[in-house]
């Protein structure tokens, strides 16, 4: 019997600690300038070099709303051992954290702002993945979010900045 557990918090953005995350989000505000938010053409490849491989982008459809998942980098993919490109959210497993991402997402979609979540599934056999992902809205017209660029903090790289935060406290006196 697979196991479907999950768990999410939404984090405000100024606790978005980790350099890749607070660097993507300076980036995307630096790039939307006045806007309420800025357009896929806005980013090139070669000025997101830091960022590539923990990048996913996702197409936002109405009438019916779905997410469909344009390009996910490569380390998600070597992560999660499995490719999602050009899939809809439909295809995630297991079916909490599909719920939880869908509902992330239209969080983003629905108030065209950036968010971010710490959030956690187990899989079966029981494996656990833990994340914390930065969600940010674009928008070809500045008004409508048709696109979702998302980065993510995960696995054992998660679990080393964490520990070097706590060493850091730790050498403070905390």
């Amino acid at each position: 019997m697979p196991i479907d557990d999950s768990s999410e918090e939404e984090l405000p953005l100024a606790a978005l600690s980790h350099p890749r995350l607070a660097g993507l989000y300076r980036f995307w505000d630096a790039r939307r300038g006045a806007r309420a938010m800025p357009c896929r053409a806005d980013f090139l490849p070669e000025d997101m070099l830091p960022f590539l491989g923990y990048i996913i982008l996702i197409d936002v459809e109405e009438t019916p709303r779905r997410f469909r998942f344009r390009l996910v980098g490569t380390e998600i993919v070597q992560s999660y051992g499995f490719e999602v490109t050009g899939k809809y959210t439909d295809a995630v497993q297991p079916p909490s954290y599909r719920a939880m991402i869908e509902r992330h997402y239209a969080q983003v979609a629905d108030l065209a702002r950036p968010v971010a979540h710490r959030m956690s599934f187990t899989e079966s056999p029981g494996r656990v993945h833990e994340l914390v992902r930065l969600s940010l809205p674009l928008s070809d017209d500045g008004v409508r979010v048709n696109m979702l660029m998302l980065a993510s903090v995960f696995g054992p790289e998660l679990a080393r900045f964490r520990e070097r935060q706590r060493e850091e406290r730790g050498g403070a006196g905390g």
